[in-house]
């Protein structure tokens, strides 16, 4: 408020006062999670009735400190305030800067509260106050087209996930109101929650929905984990669940919700490193996450959560590789890792374990993706624009940005011993040990080992046609020439590309070690209470046996996850290392299968074309309604009273005669109606 109010009369210093209210937001969650991290009971929740309903039903609002919520706190704030810091530098010539900061901290506030609410009804409110902030920040530029209708994309599809969410909610609520805690559970002071089930709390209702009971070891205060116990309808317990995934789809950019995420980068670099990389996107993660540990999915919910992350981790991998664009690559990447998080909660859900594994990877993500995109956004600041095909040659003129960039690249390849390498190790051994337990867990299992090579392959493609090479492209450079052969980018680089200050530098800096470190930060103990349910082995080492226990599966499963990344780099190098630009030709048979990835397989123009012409339909059958029936009804009455009054005006003859007649007439007709009618009609309605 304060620099959405006033920040004018900050001037340029308004970025500055950001960084300093987003350091002391760090600072608490530092706090939190250090005391999460030591605490033998790791729930407390503080709530106050907010609504109270006929029999006992109560919602409320409160503040649930969780092993998941601590470590969102730190993901959330380390990344938001390297951001903000960036953007004083980045965003320092754009106008509206107080808009822009108003707009960052109002959306950074919102996470931190969305990541601490007790309950879902709260959870709702700062979802929607995540995604209005979302729209306002992808239209920051809203002068410009494309990014005013990106916003509005963006806005429209998540608003789909939204409803599934809440339409999700309301069958939970329906569901599990009236089902009993395991335990006792303190009722909240001065309400009355009664039970009638000796040896247990409330009811769900009763207690107002809360995810968790206050001071308590158990994550699950109604259902054991991934479990439906106590569920009266499991067809409504499935149908839920998948309308929570709904909700996450649209957050997470899931198929078939993916297709705003890449459009949204119409808006700053900034923007996509904190949103769209390492807080928004993940709050659909984040909330299944929740919902595996507070009240769990059907093993049918889990099966299609598994399906559909492990389908869009694939799916958009392949259109990564041909995107000329430095940051839609970099996006079509997150909507991949989003996929392979989605799909180990899913696999987590249906072998009812702790979906450590997928929050694992989110913390790794998070830094790793926010350091590609602000090294992107150093690239973009330096050379003026995004095509991929213009750039080459940088990392003599940008020697720090093209390092750090390398070593996200390598973490978002999974090679050692960067921290993409460990948590992207943990989800191919959770989906390996569902192969045997899971329908078509094999098939899961190969999406995931498909998508290690096609990431590796894309990232280096992107790295080395922007860093590779003797210099900078001619804008003349096509995307598409009709030749197959390597072509080497000519021309030394102009002496005018310098990196940029050490206020766009030190958060790459600081993102690439933490990119270096983060995968070991688990073998730390009280770190790894974090990660509820995170026991597969850090190449081999088992955080539950506390050894290293070296099986054959962890070690395989190591290896070729290695080994496909290392393949994906040397096809990178192959066709793009050394400065070489491959063209596909014309006459090849994969030139049906580019254009196939360069269209998106033509989801967009699909869903254009289904909102287009349903809209048109729509708007035809409104209009034949509102001409024949709502205009044809007025325009009939209002004939009809024409007729009649034209009829009744020849009656108005102006002859005193003809009025005297008339007026006989009709006293002889009352005459007649009370001396016959009257008679005949009394006994009919109880008259005598």
């Amino acid at each position: 408020m304060l620099l959405g109010l006033a920040g004018r009369r900050f001037g340029r210093a308004v970025g500055w006062i950001a960084v300093a209210f987003e350091a002391g937001a760090l600072v608490s969650g530092f706090y939190v999670a250090l005391a999460e991290m030591g605490a033998a009971l790791p729930y407390h929740d503080q709530s106050f009735v907010w609504l109270n309903f006929p029999g006992g039903t109560r919602f409320v609002m409160g503040t649930l400190v969780s092993p998941l919520g601590a470590l969102m706190l730190l993901v959330i704030n380390v990344v938001g305030l390297l951001v903000v810091l960036y953007s004083n530098e980045y965003m320092a010539h754009e106008e509206g800067l107080p808009r822009y900061y108003a707009e960052l901290m109002l959306f950074l506030s919102a996470m931190n509260a969305l990541v601490l609410a007790d309950n879902y009804l709260e959870f709702i409110l700062f979802w929607e106050l995540v995604g209005l902030c979302s729209y306002l920040l992808i239209g920051f530029f809203y002068k410009k087209p494309e990014a005013a209708s990106a916003a509005k994309k963006a806005f429209v599809v998540t608003r789909v996930g939204d409803a599934l969410f809440l339409a999700g909610v309301f069958l939970f609520f329906a569901s599990f109101a009236g089902v009993h805690g395991v335990g006792p559970i303190t009722p909240y002071p001065g309400t009355s929650c009664p039970s009638s089930v000796p040896g247990t709390g409330p009811t769900w209702a009763c207690s107002g929905f809360v995810f968790a009971p206050p001071n308590a070891n158990s994550a699950a205060p109604f259902l054991a984990p991934g479990t439906v116990t106590g569920d009266p309808n499991g067809a409504l317990m499935t149908l839920g669940g998948l309308f929570i995934l709904g909700g996450a789809a649209g957050k997470s950019a899931q198929f078939p919700l993916h297709t705003w995420l890449p459009d949204a980068m119409e808006g700053p670099t900034t923007v996509s490193a904190l949103i769209h990389a390492a807080t928004m996107v993940v709050a659909g993660i984040f909330l299944l996450a929740i919902t595996t540990i507070y009240l769990g999915f059907t093993p049918t919910a889990a099966l299609v959560i598994l399906g559909v992350g492990g389908f869009t981790s694939l799916f958009a991998a392949t259109m990564g590789l041909v995107s000329p664009d430095i940051k839609r690559v970099i996006a079509y990447s997150t909507i991949s890792q989003l996929g392979y998080m989605t799909m180990a909660v899913g696999a987590s859900a249906y072998l009812v374990v702790g979906p450590g594994a997928a929050m694992f990877h989110l913390f790794t993500h998070a830094f790793f993706k926010s350091l590609l995109f602000l090294a992107a956004g150093s690239v973009i600041h330096v050379v003026g624009t995004q095509d991929l095909f213009k750039m080459g040659g940088l990392r003599k003129a940008m020697p720090i940005t093209a390092g750090t960039m390398l070593v996200g690249a390598l973490a978002l390849s999974g090679i050692f011993p960067f921290s993409g390498f460990f948590s992207k190790d943990d989800l191919l051994s959770l989906t390996y040990s569902a192969t045997s337990k899971v329908p078509f867990g094999f098939l899961f299992f190969a999406l995931s080992v498909a998508a290690v090579l096609l990431t590796a392959l894309y990232i280096f493609r992107l790295w080395f046609m922007a860093f590779g090479g003797d210099g900078l492209r001619g804008p003349s450079a096509p995307h598409s020439a009709p030749h197959a052969s390597p072509v080497v980018a000519p021309g030394p680089s102009p002496p005018a590309l310098h990196e940029p200050s050490w206020v766009m530098l030190a958060p790459l800096v600081v993102l690439a070690a933490i990119s270096c470190v983060a995968g070991f930060l688990p073998l730390i103990p009280s770190f790894s209470h974090l990660f509820p349910g995170l026991s597969w082995g850090l190449f081999g080492y088992s955080l539950v046996a506390g050894a290293w226990t070296f099986s054959l599966a962890d070690l395989v499963l190591s290896l070729v996850s290695l080994s496909l990344a290392f393949l994906g780099l040397g096809l990178a190098w192959a066709f793009w290392g050394g400065g070489r630009v491959y063209r596909m030709p014309a006459e090849s048979p994969l030139r049906g299968l580019h254009g196939l990835l360069q269209h998106r397989y033509y989801i967009d123009d699909a869903y254009d074309a289904l909102a287009v012409q349903g809209i048109l339909v729509l708007s035809k059958a409104m209009d034949w309604v509102d001409r024949y029936v709502i205009d044809g009804t007025v325009h009939g009455f209002e004939q009809g009273f024409s007729r009649l009054s034209s009829r009744a005006r020849t009656l108005q003859t102006g002859i005193v005669s003809n009025y005297a007649l008339w007026l006989v007439t009709g006293l002889l007709v009352l005459v007649i109606f009370f001396l016959y009618g009257i008679p005949y009609l009394a006994p009919l309605f109880g008259g005598g």
